[in-house]
């Protein structure tokens, strides 16, 4: 296998020369953290590809138009709750936009981040390889891993600590767990705290794996059985599925093909995901039918 810097170099022409010097040392920091399998670090960094647009971003960018202000900060989309007149007014003012959607301009974001001081907002804005976030997380993370990131949030995209704030949060949220079961919808969710850039994610790890492995086998099954993959492929089973799946508890094409089916049937957003609301209502179709 080629080394990760000139794999993720191939993929993304753009990524920083300050995230790829990281992975180019960064070898014992993935021993140390357990990524050791094409799974772990193929999900792994799937995540932070997407999140840094390619590796290439070091620091959020807040300098925002006034309808992009709109679009991702305004009425209903965020908390901060950005009206069309204040973001005319915003519009083209970094340190003010990042005052007003993660700083003191919005007490409940700041105080989920731990932004406490004028001009946090700006000063702790997503950073690094995740995008670590708030007063309150580079102090988290800086204890983690022995480094402080909050005296020196800078230090945080520096080549010999990049990997460091990512994998903490990685082993933090237990995510070797859900690698090996190639889950990446609960990957997201730890690291997102919903499925944003889900779509994103998962192409940049489908760009990734062949480079990752040489078994030339699909990710799926590589991956770990998993009881609730088989709960679900029985329950579908007994549901009505044609042709009848395999209860392997791996999530293949052939169950996402499955769950598809049930989902258009049952009249639900046919994504081929098995998320809680189609679980649910598989669960009260097979309690009908018991």
């Amino acid at each position: 296998m080629k080394p990760l810097a000139d794999i993720v170099a191939s993929l993304a022409p753009k990524a920083k020369t300050d995230y790829l010097s990281a992975l180019r040392q960064s070898d014992a920091l993935l021993l140390q953290h357990g990524l050791t399998s094409a799974l772990r670090r193929g999900h792994f960094l799937a995540q932070m590809l997407h999140e840094t647009g390619g590796f290439s971003i070091l620091r959020e960018n807040m300098n925002y138009s006034a309808p992009r202000l709109g679009q991702i900060f305004g009425v209903g989309k965020h908390s901060a709750a950005i009206t069309a007149a204040e973001a005319a007014k915003l519009a083209g003012h970094p340190e003010a936009i990042a005052e007003r959607v993660y700083g003191l301009g919005n007490p409940y974001k700041a105080r989920e981040l731990g932004n406490t001081g004028a001009g946090d907002g700006f000063r702790f804005r997503g950073n690094g390889m995740l995008q670590t976030t708030g007063r309150g997380n580079h102090r988290r993370m800086g204890l983690a891993c022995g480094v402080d990131f909050e005296t020196h949030p800078e230090w945080v995209t520096l080549p010999e600590h990049a990997l460091k704030p990512a994998l903490a949060e990685w082993s933090e949220s237990r995510l070797n767990d859900h690698a090996d079961k190639n889950d990446i919808r609960s990957i997201t969710k730890k690291i997102n705290g919903g499925y944003n850039g889900l779509a994103d994610r998962q192409l940049w790890f489908s760009r990734l794996w062949p480079l990752l492995q040489d078994s030339g086998l699909a990710a799926w099954q590589n991956a770990d059985t998993d009881s609730d993959t088989r709960w679900l492929q029985q329950a579908l089973n007994d549901l009505g599925a044609r042709p009848q799946l395999r209860t392997d508890g791996r999530y293949g094409p052939a169950t996402r093909r499955a769950v598809i089916a049930f989902q258009k049937a049952a009249r639900l957003k046919a994504d081929g995901i098995a998320g809680p609301v189609t679980r649910e209502t598989m669960r009260l179709r097979l309690a009908t039918l018991r």
